[in-house]
């Protein structure tokens, strides 16, 4: 493990979000910590409805936090005065999933990628039309795309677009949320390499969301899984994909597609019964628990402790263990080995 500090450190993050009800709210992100080394791709995953997309929100502070602490490079941007913030921030930029909504229909390709330059205006328009040329080609994309309109261009291209305008900045650190999965898949792999090719040069930081596992697994270090605004087991990739620790990793691992023919298929499906609660009042102890085919009482009576199983790698659930097995008996509240 590398002994450098990292480039984001999150603590006991809350995101709350007000209803039409004044006594209720909705948690969409229920005190999640977590650390991201500097240079390293950093997956979180999860369905839809598990914080994954607030919490990357929240760190680039799209998302106003409720509670918790979020540092980059050991500040607390939230002590920062306005101009340090701004200038701050540039540090870390964010990716979104739809590049058509990222981008001006009036603008073209070039005035779309130099639009932050000249927000900034910190130098000559010659100077700004420079910077953004290059980022263009940094991405693959020649001069002649930039006298384009959004509509003219792919739906590739413009993902590339919005990262060429992201890489004006000189960012550090990038949140990339689901931006693959409104591509094609003949095209998925050409902007994860991308990706990928970008980091080799520049050094970056990567926060990926995403709900494809076979995305996660091929582009990062190290996965975090989510589940209703908490995380429930984090370490390296190969050791999530393939050890998986918490029966919701395993269950999602098991709805992965696999190209073999069905003779051949093992039957590992895990069909979760029931549907992920409502974050406005979220199951009592464990958030997996009305799902779990492990669960037992001491899941609704207290939320389990956020365990280091093995080296690196953490799991929150009362009853896993570090070879992948379940304990099957409790007694008395505790868990018996």
């Amino acid at each position: 493990m590398s002994a450098a500090p990292p480039i984001l450190s999150v603590r006991d993050l809350r995101v709350e979000f007000p209803t039409a009800d004044r006594h209720a709210t909705v948690k969409a992100v229920d005190g999640v910590s977590f650390d991201i080394r500097r240079g390293e791709t950093f997956g979180l995953i999860g369905e839809s409805g598990s914080g994954k997309t607030t919490i990357g929100r929240a760190v680039v502070h799209l998302a106003r936090a409720s509670g918790g602490q979020i540092l980059h490079d050991g500040v607390d941007a939230a002590t920062l005065s306005g101009d340090a913030f701004r200038k701050a921030r540039r540090h870390w930029q964010i990716v979104f999933q739809d590049p058509n909504a990222a981008l001006n229909p009036r603008m073209t390709i070039l005035e779309s990628v130099q639009e932050p330059l000249n927000i900034i205006g910190e130098t000559t328009m010659v100077e700004r039309r420079r910077v953004a040329v290059e980022a263009l080609e940094r991405v693959g994309l020649s001069l002649e795309i930039g006298a384009r309109y959004p509509h003219q261009l792919s739906g590739g291209q413009k993902q590339r677009v919005v990262i060429a305008r992201t890489l004006t900045m000189q960012p550090d650190f990038i949140v990339c949320d689901e931006v693959v999965a409104a591509l094609d898949m003949s095209i998925r792999g050409d902007v994860l390499n991308l990706f990928a090719e970008l980091q080799r040069e520049l050094g970056l930081t990567y926060l990926f969301i995403t709900h494809d596992l076979s995305v996660v697994s091929h582009i990062s270090d190290r996965i975090a899984v989510a589940y209703l605004g908490r995380l429930v087991e984090m370490g390296p990739a190969e050791q999530v994909t393939e050890a998986p620790l918490h029966p919701y990793t395993r269950a999602l691992l098991s709805a992965e597609p696999i190209a073999l023919p069905s003779r051949l298929r093992e039957a590992r499906r895990i069909i979760l019964q029931g549907e992920i609660p409502s974050p406005i009042d979220p199951p009592s102890g464990c958030h997996f628990r009305t799902r779990c085919p492990h669960a037992r009482d001491m899941c609704a009576a207290s939320a389990p402790q956020w365990r280091e199983l093995t080296t690196g790698h953490w799991v929150a659930c009362h009853f896993a263990n570090a070879d992948g097995s379940m304990t099957k008996e409790c007694k008395n509240g505790e868990v018996l080995s």
